[in-house]
């Protein structure tokens, strides 16, 4: 793996001339934004955000955040036209003229919520566990819970899910749980998806992503620029690069390098 951001850019600047479209994924918890205890709290920062309105509108490129938060969620955070927004780990999708929900995980938004409430009553009696409904999915976040609860927080949160049948299955992500329906849907299928409305020509795609989920995008995308986020050592991403201010200074060569037409 290489993991400079001069590698990043060496390789990025000879492969754009050759693309006629780059096909950019960025995610956005501890890509575009640190990761906070509160998940509430993370905004753009000014910089960021003027940035990304920069790549917004350059012709040759196409912008898609993708995020485990809903898509209401995502988009109050960012609040700029011209991008795809790909919210619940590309299980909900619009931008651009598209429009995506995956019918099996809208069909069972009613049994999630019935899930979430119950783990709630189970999980109140651990001080900084959150459980987070989010429409088509659900978190689960200990970030601020004591170490010696998480196992505790786990085996209740394990068993829940495993009481609906296969419904819903668990990914475990950076101090939180993702529940899931099984759909076969997850980011890899949503970049697919979004590549396959973008027409004719060579795509050059582009994704930068933290998480464990943001692993689904990187396997399926294997000609791509892929990078890795942050320290957690097994990935398959082809770069790294550590944290969201890298990840600026990338995005900002991005838009300087990419012309408006």
């Amino acid at each position: 793996m290489l993991d400079t951001l001069e590698q990043v850019v060496a390789e990025a600047k000879e492969r754009i001339a050759t693309a006629d479209r780059i096909s950019l994924f960025l995610d956005f918890d501890g890509t575009l934004v640190p990761i906070q205890a509160d998940p509430a709290l993370p905004r753009l920062d000014v910089t960021m955000a003027k940035t990304l309105q920069s790549l917004s509108v350059r012709d040759r490129l196409v912008t898609t955040i993708i995020s485990g938060r809903a898509i209401e969620d995502l988009y109050s955070r960012v609040q700029l036209n011209g991008l795809i927004y790909a919210g619940n780990h590309g299980l909900e999708i619009f931008g651009r003229n598209l429009r995506f929900i995956e019918p099996a995980a809208a069909a069972r938004q009613k049994q999630l919520a019935q899930l979430c409430e119950e783990l709630r009553h189970q999980l109140q009696p651990f001080d900084g566990v959150l459980v987070e409904f989010k429409g088509l999915t659900a978190s689960v976040h200990y970030r601020k819970a004591a170490e010696s609860a998480l196992p505790a927080v786990e085996a209740i949160t394990l068993a829940a899910v495993a009481r609906e049948g296969g419904l819903f299955h668990l990914n475990q992500g950076r101090k939180v749980f993702e529940i899931l329906p099984r759909t076969g849907w997850h980011k890899g299928a949503a970049v697919r998806w979004i590549n396959g409305q973008l027409g004719e020509g060579r795509i050059l795609s582009i994704y930068l992503g933290d998480d464990t989920t943001d692993e689904d995008a990187f396997s399926v995308l294997p000609d791509a620029i892929t990078i890795k986020v942050g320290a957690l050592p097994v990935t398959c991403a082809r770069f790294r690069l550590p944290d969201p201010t890298a990840v600026h200074d990338f995005l900002l060569w991005l838009s300087i390098q990419t012309p408006l037409t």
